[in-house]
């Protein structure tokens, strides 16, 4: 129940509105994953986040650590972090903000789910990249 909990504060926090194509068909799988969900079918679930991803859905990007974590915990936490570490180590814009919110997420979702150590590494990702950057702006670097 509390892995439900979340994927539906999930998708209501990153509905996303694209108008591509790639992007539709993985809403599209994005939308059967969840419902796969909500029959407690975690490994079909995890195929239809990987379409979407596949998509370019980032949402369905996001899910599918969560989902193989319900399935395999180690999988579930190598595949969170590799896929932070892919948008933290992307140069765009958009990549940057969805990594902010991503990295949010997980850090309540881990610690919701009682993985306090995933949830701290997390937490510490978000400070390390996030709060730098705004000490750094305040206080920029002296060039000279």
């Amino acid at each position: 129940m509390k892995f439900f909990l979340i994927i539906i504060i999930f998708s209501l926090l990153f509905s996303i509105n694209s108008h591509s194509k790639e992007a539709s068909n993985g809403q599209i799988l994005y939308n059967q994953a969840i419902e796969l969900l909500k029959k407690g079918d975690y490994k079909s679930a995890f195929i239809y986040f990987s379409g979407s991803c596949y998509n370019n859905y980032l949402p369905g990007c996001d899910m599918m650590g969560l989902v193989e974590y319900k399935i395999d915990k180690n999988k579930g936490e190598q595949i969170c972090k590799q896929w932070v570490g892919e948008l933290s180590k992307s140069k765009d814009k958009n990549d940057k903000i969805h990594l902010k919110q991503v990295l949010k997420y997980y850090i309540d979702a881990f610690k919701y789910l009682g993985n306090k150590d995933l949830s701290g590494y997390f937490e510490k990702m978000y400070n390390k990249i996030f709060l730098r950057v705004q000490i750094e702006k305040v206080n920029p670097k002296d060039n000279n």
